[in-house]
């Protein structure tokens, strides 16, 4: 496959009287006959240079292009490099296979070089290559693609939605910076808002257990790629992976299923990248090498050749179109793609909502907490989202748990500790966990209501201890939730409070307070102040199921 992008030139037209060769003088067939001769001597002399066993193409001056592919695709690019030298054999296409993680790990390397053409396997290329500063302009938008469902044992049954699978605690997610089908698990939900009703607020919100989940797993060293060798009969999570790794696996574990949601499955596709090449302009003119080598082997995959091999890999070609015999995801319907800033967007969440969680949760417990709101209390409302919060968070998370009103602790402290800032899947006693503690003392809160807001001393208080528990491994927070402004005028003032916050604040140990106002009636303008002194942010809830929300918005504004 030739790197010429040109069509063949035309032959010479006859002479204007139309005499041709014969209307010629003598002197042109002199001069013939002595490029006749000159000819056969090379043909000599090169056959001479070949019995010698001298390689063919030895007097060139070889130009290397390097390319790394997609591990699925290497062979098809083998292929493909192997016919295009066969018309250019002075082109040294030198190819390696990597995922795209193992070619965004070479962006924090300042002496590594990137290939010149890639074939990531991740919708996250581009912006993963952008944020550091490099550019990367598609030659061919999709070599090859493959669906994505997820793979369970022999009972797996296919979710409604992606968006529903996200919450129902199955889904066994690989690194979405690293893996295409991770990546596009996280990005379907998305994808299909239009059949599903959800919101991109309503998204993230099922994306925090998840997340957590994750977060968890990969500080405790646990890994974080799929393996699909580890499913089994009795395996009840869902993996997204594509139709051909499924194929491919299915090969030496045949308890392998493979299901789709409903509402539809994303497409994994190849692009062939030229990585940091210059301008679209000097694509377009050919006068760049691996542009122009990126098209050839384009050519190739869209030949006959490439078509056959492509099938032969179990891939789908640029079309789409269903394996043969429906194997596979078959005919499921394909959800359309998503937009770059959406891809990104979601990426940087999940980056941010997958640091695991250290919450020491401070509460209300004045009075003015036994109050209705709606068809709860107060301080009910407060238990429900707690309990609520607790379910989206992973064993390994850090919870612990305050209660605070005025003369509630030792020697007349506005706060006592009813659950230690601990793990919540720590030993307790009885054989059980810190989270079943957690979540007793959470349940007999209503039964300690008493005396005034002395919110301002608990605050303090309970930001000193966080800053003591910090831990690098977590997202270090406080949250407070409350009723009210502090009317116990043997606390803290406003602005001792601030000003001590802002003097404990350390960028090396963020600590950040977050408060939750409970009901409209809680003083947001005092509030507001406490919680910016760190950093932290205010919200306001007044039903339990808006919790999810503000610890979606509270963990993305860390």
């Amino acid at each position: 496959m030739s790197l010429d992008d040109s069509t063949a030139a035309e032959t010479a037209p006859d002479t204007a009287d139309g005499s041709g060769a014969a209307g010629r003088p003598a002197k042109t067939f002199v001069l013939g006959g002595l490029a006749l001769a000159l000819v056969v001597g090379l043909i000599g002399f090169f056959a001479v240079r070949g019995a010698s066993g001298e390689p063919e193409g030895a007097d060139c001056i070889s130009e290397v292009v390097t390319l790394t592919t997609a591990p699925v695709m290497e062979d098809l690019v083998k292929q493909a490099v192997k016919d295009v030298n066969a018309d250019e054999p002075c082109i040294d296409i030198q190819v390696t296979a990597g995922t795209v993680k193992d070619v965004v790990a070479l962006l924090s390397d300042p002496n590594a070089e990137l290939p010149e053409i890639w074939i990531p396997d991740s919708p996250t290329w581009k912006g993963q290559l952008t944020s550091a500063g490099w550019t990367g302009t598609p030659i061919a938008d999709v070599l090859a693609q493959t669906p994505v469902g997820l793979i369970g044992g022999p009972a797996a049954e296919a979710p409604t939605s992606w968006s529903s699978l996200l919450d129902g605690g199955s889904l066994a997610m690989a690194d979405p910076s690293a893996e295409g089908a991770s990546a596009l698990a996280l990005l379907a939900p998305y994808a299909e808002m239009k059949k599903t009703g959800e919101t991109a607020l309503s998204i993230e919100e099922k994306t925090v257990p998840v997340a957590q989940t994750y977060g968890e797993r990969a500080v405790a060293g646990g890994t974080t790629e799929t393996d699909l060798s580890t499913i089994t009969a009795s395996s009840t999570q869902l993996v997204p992976a594509t139709e051909q790794a499924y194929l491919a696996a299915r090969r030496s574990n045949d308890q392998l299923a493979l299901v789709a949601p409903k509402t539809g499955v994303p497409m994994l596709q190849y692009p062939l990248i030229d990585v940091n090449r210059g301008s679209k302009d000097i694509l377009d003119s050919g006068g760049d090498l691996s542009a122009r080598v990126g098209r050839a082997l384009g050519r190739w995959f869209a030949s006959s050749a490439g078509v056959e091999a492509i099938a032969a890999a179990e891939l789908r070609g640029p079309d789409g179109a269903a394996l043969p015999n429906d194997i596979g995801l078959g005919s499921a319907p394909v959800l359309a793609k998503v937009a770059q800033k959406t891809t990104d967007d979601t990426l940087r969440q999940w980056r941010v909502l997958s640091v695991p969680s250290s919450i020491l949760a401070v509460v209300d417990l004045s009075g003015s907490m036994k109050m209705a709101i709606g068809d709860t209390t107060r301080i009910g409302l407060a238990v429900t989202a707690s309990q609520l919060a607790l379910d989206a968070f992973p064993a390994q998370a850090r919870i612990g748990i305050w209660g605070f009103s005025k003369n509630r602790g030792e020697n007349g402290a506005s706060y006592a500790e009813y659950a230690a800032l601990e793990r919540l899947d720590a030993p307790a006693a009885d054989g059980k966990t810190h989270g079943d503690e957690v979540r007793a003392m959470a349940d007999a809160l209503p039964g300690r209501v008493r005396g005034g807001t002395g919110v301002m001393d608990s605050t303090l208080a309970a930001y000193k201890h966080a800053q003591e528990m910090w831990d690098p491994a977590w997202f270090n927070s406080v949250v407070i939730m409350t009723d009210g402004a502090s009317d116990d005028s043997s606390s803290l003032s406003l602005e001792s409070l601030v000003n001590q916050l802002k003097s404990l604040r350390d960028p090396a140990k963020p600590v950040k307070v977050i408060v939750i106002g409970i009901s409209q009636d809680a003083d947001t303008g005092e509030l507001e102040q406490i919680a910016a002194a760190t950093g932290g942010q205010n919200y306001l809830v007044t039903n339990p199921n808006e919790i999810l929300g503000v610890l979606a918005s509270a963990l993305l504004n860390r």
